[in-house]
């Protein structure tokens, strides 16, 4: 046990004494984007395999409605809304990613703040985005304290830091937004960690429940609140302690000042990436690379011969190709849970790029999951492993693409950075246009149409969520009806200025 007190004392004391005002106008801005981000891919995972499942469980188990469920218009008790706002949120892998702390954060911040504000009565935008960014922060400053070395093949990275890191950061979301004491909010943090889970397993498979859990996490986190506000009380060494996390789920490697470095002026969440495609962000790079070679004016995809992919870690080829025998089956990618599979496999994510070009919704249907031309190609691919070691601050992973067309000739693309990364960012329009095309996947007809999602951009009242007017809500999807799909070369049309978008379901 360490000497003096656990390192999250420090993280308390920087969550409880931050205010909206104390945050950089670029970290508010930044969180804004996130916010919006997450709502329209939540509204758009709503109607995703596995979250209706959810839904239907939530419901039949009852409870007083206090928090809403988004999307659906239903309210649940904090906890289960919560469980499914985050695993609608994170059902498409459209989320945004923090690439070096391998973390997806967002979607957990977001649908805890929202639960716990609806017990307090409400949350204003300024709570919110202060909530969020203080959130995103700490799962980031978390898991790039975790010494983890990606490839080589020595040791075969098993533990999810986005889960972790997501429940224990979400545990600090909810007492924060719930004005919590410091023995409170140490509380909510203890009972947080006695709930950690979270694993690769998932992904490695492609399973449906990658997608709850992302909701597990948000739900413990919440749920951690209700226990300590109720009394339970929680360990205070749960960090640093000999059972600690840093100890118990990691083997001590540690690095003190990568948590602590920067705490109160440099808020890490800043440096997450929106994703454009929606599937593993560890594939983005590869997609980003098929679009560049497939760009040129009358490129035919029926005359692909071989896709080369040059990928460099053992980390990305356990989690996108491990075993290509069933990676690159056809036959894995059919049924409920085939999208998954599709999400998390290297050689479908080449295969769809090469014949549309980009990696979106659209092609993780099951009509595209079927197309004759995909499966062909998705034969061609051929994969080289470099298996050199990484550092997770090196990420994201390079890669690049050959296309050799039946000819000979060849078609090569590279990417490091694709658009989304912090390095190549994603304007506010373009993540307005992206809202727009989430959007436009919500069912019209058998969804409840007793809510509205209404978010106001460049406005502190981020968010609010209501029973649609009917002179003002008509049926459809509204003035968010554009967009389309856009790779690291297209950019989405938008309208002009926009001030609010606003879906009516």
């Amino acid at each position: 046990m360490p000497a003096g007190p656990d390192v999250s004392d420090r993280l308390f004391n920087h969550a409880l004494g931050t205010r909206f005002e104390d945050l950089p106008a670029a970290t508010i801005a930044t969180t804004r984007r996130q916010i919006l981000d997450y709502l329209g891919v939540a509204v758009a995972g709503i109607d995703a395999e596995g979250c209706r499942a959810v839904h239907q469980m939530v419901m039949a188990w009852g409870g007083a409605p206090t928090a809403q469920l988004i999307g659906y218009g239903e309210k649940v008790p904090a906890p289960m809304a919560a469980l499914v706002n985050g695993a609608t949120g994170r059902a498409l892998e459209l989320d945004d990613v923090h690439e070096q702390a391998l973390t997806h954060s967002t979607v957990t911040m977001v649908p805890v703040a929202l639960a716990v504000g609806a017990t307090q009565g409400g949350l204003s935008g300024r709570d919110l985005i202060t909530a969020v960014a203080l959130g995103n922060d700490l799962a980031v400053r978390l898991a790039i304290a975790v010494r983890q070395p990606l490839g080589d093949g020595t040791a075969s990275r098993t533990m999810s830091l986005t889960y972790q890191t997501a429940t224990l950061a979400g545990s600090v979301v909810a007492a924060k937004v719930a004005g919590a004491t410091k023995d409170l909010m140490a509380d909510t943090f203890g009972s947080a960690y006695s709930q950690l889970a979270g694993n690769l397993q998932g992904l490695k498979e492609g399973t449906l429940g990658v997608r709850v859990q992302q909701g597990i996490a948000s739900f413990a986190a919440v749920l951690a609140w209700e226990l300590a506000r109720r009394g339970i009380s929680g360990g205070r060494q749960n960090l640093e302690g000999g059972a600690g996390w840093f100890n118990a789920f990691h083997g001590g490697r540690f690095n003190r000042p990568a948590l602590l470095d920067g705490l109160g002026s440099m808020f890490r969440g800043d440096e997450i990436s929106v994703k454009p495609y929606a599937c593993c962000k560890y594939g983005h790079n590869a997609i980003s690379a098929v679009a560049q070679a497939t760009a040129l004016p009358g490129f035919d995809a029926s005359r692909v011969a071989r896709i080369k992919a040059t990928i460099y870690t053992q980390d990305m080829w356990d989690l996108l190709c491990e075993p290509l025998s069933v990676k690159a089956a056809p036959e894995s990618f059919e049924g409920p849970a085939g999208v998954a599979m599709a999400q998390f496999s290297l050689p479908y994510m080449l295969a769809a790029a090469a014949a549309r070009g980009t990696l979106t919704t659209a092609e993780l249907t099951d009509e595209a999951r079927r197309d004759p031309l995909v499966m062909d190609l998705m034969r061609r691919v051929e994969i080289i492993n470099m298996n050199k070691t990484f550092s997770p601050q090196e990420l994201p992973e390079p890669a690049t693409v050959t296309l050799v067309l039946d000819d000979g000739t060849e078609l090569s693309g590279a990417s490091s950075r694709p658009i989304g990364n912090p390095e190549n960012p994603m304007t506010d329009e373009q993540v307005v246009a992206k809202f727009g095309w989430c959007a436009e996947r919500l069912p019209r007809t058998d969804v409840r149409s007793s809510s509205s999602v209404r978010c106001r951009w460049r406005r502190w009242t981020m968010c609010r969520i209501s029973s649609p007017s009917p002179s003002r809500d008509a049926p459809g999807v509204g003035p968010v009806a554009w967009g389309g799909c856009f790779g690291p070369e297209r950019s989405p049309a938008v309208p002009s200025g926009p001030s609010s978008v606003e879906l009516a379901i």
